[in-house]
């Protein structure tokens, strides 16, 4: 079968550069429906963005050391209170003389989720292997302490964006391997099996996420 000669052709649509005014036609005005919507949406927009940049930057506090600094009427974001609680925010009251032990913590994520997060990294599997393993156990050991060289610090002393980073890794590491054996019980052949990760699976999709929360903090 001859093969068809397409050298002289012009390239697909798809692969046609658009123009913003061409693409905006296409994406946001194609009809009266998405015409509305995004008009709706610049609206929201415009009610939005400009008292979010007055209050965080141009009737911001920029300078002060008290408090009076930050009063008064027409004032903004407190800056100089955010960066004299810059730690408190990031560390909360881990001992300062322990904080190597969590930029360490702090730094491995980087380097573990930045090649997860590239396409073309090499070593995708062993990246993920310590992504999900090796390093959780490693913070857990560096935060927890109670090991030979390091001193133990309870959980009551941990806080700010190091709480919020360890409830996002703990729930992450735990939830992937449970979510893939839920769903691999829920096809199961076996009736009981199958039964059961479906009630599990039911019941808390129907459970409201304000009240696992509201239990978890009693």
């Amino acid at each position: 079968m001859a093969m068809e000669d397409v050298t002289g052709r012009p390239p697909p649509k798809s692969q046609m550069r658009m123009s913003p005014v061409v693409w905006a036609r296409r994406n946001l005005f194609s009809s009266v429906g998405h015409t509305i919507l995004t008009l709706a949406c610049l609206y929201l927009l415009w009610l939005a963005i400009p008292p979010f940049l007055d209050f965080t930057i141009f009737s911001a506090v920029w300078s002060g050391t008290t408090r009076e600094a930050c009063l008064g009427d027409g004032k903004g974001a407190c800056w100089p209170f955010v960066w004299a609680n810059i730690g408190q925010f990031i560390y909360g009251r881990y001992p300062q003389d322990e904080l190597w032990r969590v930029n360490i913590v702090f730094a491995l994520g980087i380097l573990a989720i930045v090649p997860a997060l590239i396409p073309s990294a090499p070593a995708k599997r062993f990246n993920l292997i310590f992504l999900l393993v090796i390093y959780p156990l490693i913070a857990l050991v560096l935060l927890a302490g109670d090991r030979p060289g390091l001193r133990p610090v309870p959980t009551s002393e941990w806080g700010g964006l190091l709480v919020t980073l360890v409830v996002a890794l703990t729930g992450i590491v735990v939830s992937l391997p449970l979510g893939i054996v839920l769903a691999l019980g829920r096809r199961s052949s076996m009736p009981a099996i199958r039964m059961l990760c479906i009630l599990f699976i039911e019941f808390w999709r129907g459970v409201p996420l304000i009240t696992v929360l509201f239990m978890a903090s009693v």
